[in-house]
C-alpha cells in the first residue's frame, strides 16, 4: 500500500521548505516535483512555461525598468509589471538576460542568437505579449505559495473561526457527562 504524500517518511525525504521555495520559483513546478508530487509540477512547469513563451511569440520579453523616480523614463507601472513577470524564475531571468545591454558588458559575441527573447518594443503585439508574461510570473508566484502552504508550513490546513460559526471538532475520546 503506498503511503500517504504527507506522512512522516516523506516529510523526511523531501528537501528544507526554503529550498522548496527557492526551487520552485526558479524551476517552476520544481518544488512539488522534489517534494514528490510530479504531476502537479510538471503541469505548473507547462503552464508557466506555455504562457511565457506565449508571451516571447507575440515577440514581447522582460525589459529592466527605470527605478528613479526623477528619471524622465519612470513609469510605475512597468516596475510592478517587471516584478511579476519576474515571478515566472527561469524563463523572465532568461529574457533579461538577453537583453543587449547585459549581453554587451559580459562581452558575448552570440548575442543575435538569443534575440528572441528580448522582444521588439515597437512591435504591434508587444503589449499582449507582456500580458502573458506577466500571467506566467502570477501563476508560478501562485504556485509558491501553493508549495509553502501545503508542504512548508506546520499547521493545519483548516482552522476553526473564531465567531462560533463552525463547530469544532468532536475530540476522540469523548467523556461521559458526569
Amino acid at each position: 500500500m503506498p503511503t500517504p504524500p504527507n506522512s512522516v517518511s516523506d516529510a523526511a525525504a523531501r528537501p528544507p521548505g526554503w529550498l522548496l521555495i527557492l526551487i520552485g520559483w526558479f524551476i517552476p513546478g520544481a518544488g512539488f516535483a522534489l517534494a514528490g508530487r510530479r504531476a502537479r509540477g510538471t503541469v505548473q512547469c507547462l503552464l508557466v512555461f506555455a504562457t511565457f513563451a506565449l508571451g516571447l511569440a507575440f515577440h514581447s520579453g522582460v525589459a529592466w525598468p527605470s527605478w528613479s523616480w526623477t528619471a524622465p523614463d519612470f513609469n510605475l507601472i512597468n516596475n510592478l509589471t517587471f516584478i511579476i513577470q519576474m515571478g515566472a524564475g527561469l524563463p523572465a531571468l532568461a529574457s533579461l538576460a538577453a537583453q543587449p545591454v547585459v549581453l554587451g558588458a559580459l562581452d558575448f559575441h552570440h548575442a543575435g542568437a538569443l534575440a528572441w527573447l528580448t522582444g521588439v518594443p515597437q512591435h504591434a503585439y508587444y503589449e499582449l505579449g507582456s500580458y502573458y508574461m506577466i500571467v506566467a510570473g502570477a501563476i508560478n508566484y501562485f504556485a509558491v505559495c501553493n508549495v509553502y502552504d501545503r508542504l512548508v508550513r506546520k499547521q493545519k490546513r483548516f482552522v476553526v473561526q473564531e465567531d462560533g460559526s463552525e463547530e469544532e471538532p468532536a475530540p476522540e475520546e469523548a467523556t461521559p457527562p458526569s
